[in-house]
């Protein structure tokens, strides 16, 4: 099937129906004991049903009910409560903010696999999500399952240092929520039952008008102010009985100001970014046995961007900005097949197959002068989309995979796993990946695990064919990117305690970045390598049902990278911090929650602004059964404070470099939840 043909399909299927799959419970994780949180089931680490105890990961999870207690609006909000993970995502989440996954940095968060209900939705362009995919919110969430570490022998290029999975669901629910900045939300979320198909949708709406920064860096010298603002909407639906599961999602978002391709240009600068997402799946055979299980999904995304690269007053643009943007489109098909065989009652076997054929059929340049002409000014901002003028060539990726799993129970207390994934791309080197874990129960109360995995982050569309754009160059010799990891895992727990202790080794090599060509070019090429070691410790403290403590502590006791050839790339070391740790306490009960939570990171180099506490806190109040009143405060303290950026923005009046975002003070947000 052509990806044309896919995409009028999908469109159709979007009027039909559209995203989240639906829940058959909601999990309340202040009922149970420290134990039974342990034995919660998981899919992620395996594509099994296992215990958080016998996954062959280290496994975080999020339920709807923790989703709601923290008051995350967002994806990168949570992440930042995932023990080893550290978010430099600027407000915006711009293309040069990043995720820290024990202290690996990459822009475009292109080495965490991101999967909506089980299908990727990082795009082959960056291998990212955040360039043509932002704001992504947790509306209608039934939990999420984060892997902290290696899952290519599973799922492929970029699960790399982690995967996401976020699974949806449906509820009767309106809410309603204003907030400082002008902020304004609005959800709204239907679910019915009609025969045995279960039809679900929900809207999501956020505006606002940003926070005002002040004494900010802009590289023209013309402000030293800016805001942020932003306007986002998700609907999604889903249509599914006990076999077949349509969903869709579709995000649109515009923000305005800021900073983009670096630069400051209020009232010019602005990025229009269109999701969608379809998907499809359906279990052919799920008996005791055996399962079989096939799945298909549609992206298709733009992106429109506009600011001005060189001010008025500047040669040759004396009387006008030099305006520059980007019209890009993306597109997707993926198709997968999964099964698995149960041959005895300690021997599982897991096997699958997958396609994937993506493209860039539009990538061009939009600007108010003749970039392929004379130079001269136009009289309006003009797209050239000329074939000769594309900033991307439109190849097509093809991507045909299999891999095979095995789970050995060798005793009642010793689980191993060996796994193996082969990946063969129309346009890369083919990659090939393995995975082993061993589980073992020393008693009731303690757990060890060994894990050894690899994994690659394959070049992207942008990496390889990439033309001159005025920011860089692709390379169609490029190799993936790779990691090697071994983690040590070590589990206590008692009646009101439970420990955790990770010890880990993170090898990297062909990390992609820019050298110099002869002719003086900046050229993407295979030019760095990267060794980490570290530890995380994570407890969980519950001495009574419905009061928790939890807190995790990141520490790296080598953060070492190699530049090689590389320039214009920072060391992860320069732009991420060497210890960092977040906290929540939580009180529950059935008329009220009251829940604080945080994070805390030491130094960065490129920020030198020492340490740094940032504080968030959640109440929510029952007036009755179906009716709440809940009260979020992100960045309680407000805190004065900069993210990291993955490169420069230039040079300041005393010639210091300037590598840093300017991060949002305090947010409240008033919201009304009425469930029905």
């Amino acid at each position: 099937m052509s990806l044309i043909s896919a995409r009028k399909l999908s469109l159709l299927c979007y009027l039909s129906f559209s995203s989240s799959v639906l829940s058959e419970e909601n999990y309340n994780s202040f009922g149970v004991s420290l134990e039974d949180l342990l034995n919660l089931e998981v899919s992620i680490a395996s594509k099994n049903d296992m215990s958080l105890k016998n996954s062959p990961s280290s496994v975080t999870i999020f339920t709807q009910d923790d989703i709601e207690q923290y008051g995350f609006l967002s994806w990168v909000q949570l992440l930042g409560q995932v023990p080893g993970f550290y978010s430099m995502m600027n407000p915006v989440e711009g293309n040069q903010s990043h995720l820290i996954m024990r202290g690996h940095a990459q822009k475009y968060a292109n080495t965490l696999l991101v999967l909506l209900n089980g299908h990727r939705i990082n795009d082959d362009y960056t291998g990212g999500i955040n360039y043509l995919i932002r704001y992504m919110d947790l509306t209608n969430v039934e939990r999420v399952e984060v892997i902290r570490g290696p899952g290519s022998a599973i799922y492929g290029s970029n699960a790399f240092s982690g995967v996401i999975n976020i699974i949806t669901k449906s509820e009767n629910r309106i809410e309603l929520g204003v907030g400082e900045f002008n902020a304004k939300k609005l959800i709204a979320s239907v679910a019915k039952n009609i025969g045995n198909w279960t039809l679900g949708g929900s809207l999501s709406y956020l505006k606002d008008d940003g926070e005002s920064y002040s004494d900010v860096f802009d590289r023209n010298g013309l402000q030293s102010t800016t805001q942020d603002p932003k306007e986002v909407t998700q609907v999604r639906a889903a249509v599914q009985n006990d076999k077949t599961q349509f969903f869709g999602q579709y995000l649109t978002s515009k923000r305005s100001d800021y900073y983009l391709f670096r630069r400051l240009r209020d009232d010019v600068t602005e990025i229009k970014l269109n999701h969608l997402i379809l998907g499809i799946d359906h279990t052919f055979i799920d008996v005791e046995e055996m399962a079989l299980s096939f799945s298909t999904s549609y992206q298709y995304a733009e992106r429109e961007s506009l600011t001005a690269l060189v001010p008025r007053g500047e040669a040759p643009f004396e009387q006008v900005d030099f305006l520059f943007g980007e019209s890009l489109n993306y597109r997707s098909l993926n198709l997968g097949l999964d099964g698995k065989y149960q041959v005895s009652d300690s021997f599982i076997i897991n096997a699958g197959l997958f396609f994937s054929q993506s493209q860039i059929p539009d990538g061009f340049i939009k600007s108010n002068f003749d970039l392929y002409g004379d130079f001269t000014q136009l009289d309006q901002v003009v797209t050239f989309t000329e074939d000769d003028q594309r900033v991307v060539l439109d190849k097509e990726r093809i991507i045909k995979s299999a891999y095979l799993q095995s789970q050995l129970d060798l005793s009642e207390n010793l689980i191993f796993t060996l796994g193996l994934r082969y990946d063969a791309y129309n346009d890369v080197d083919n990659s090939l990946t393995p995975r082993a874990a061993l589980i073992y129960h020393i008693d009731n109360e303690q757990t060890v695990k060994l894990l050894y995995g690899q994994a690659y982050r394959a070049p992207s569309l942008g990496d390889l064919y990439d033309e001159e754009s005025g920011l860089t160059f692709g390379n169609q010799d490029l190799h993936a990117s790779e990691i090697e990891t071994i983690e040590a895992v070590y589990i206590k727990t008692l009646e009101q305690l439970q420990l955790t202790m990770t010890v880990f080794s993170n090898d990297q090599k062909n990390i992609i970045g820019f050298r110099p060509d002869d002719e003086g070019n900046q050229l993407l090429d295979n030019v760095a390598a990267n060794q980490v070691y570290g530890f995380d410790f994570e407890t969980i403290w519950q001495p009574t049902v419905g009061f928790r403590v939890k807190a995790s502590l990141t520490h790296l006791w080598k953060n070492d990278t190699d530049l090689g050839q590389g320039i214009g790339i920072p060391r992860s070391e320069e732009i991420a911090p060497k210890s960092y740790a977040n906290f929540t306490l939580q009180y529950y009960r059935e008329s009220w929650s009251f829940n604080l939570n945080g994070n805390w990171r030491s130094e960065v180099n490129e920020l030198d602004s020492g340490d740094l506490w940032l504080v968030n806190t959640n109440i929510s109040r029952n007036l009755s059964e179906n009716f709440k009143v809940i009260m979020t405060i992100s960045n309680l303290l407000d805190k004065n404070f900069s993210t990291s950026s993955y490169v420069s923005l230039g040079t300041d009046e005393q010639g210091n470099n300037v590598q840093k975002y300017p991060g949002r003070g305090r947010q409240a947000f008033l919201n009304i939840n009425y469930r029905f």
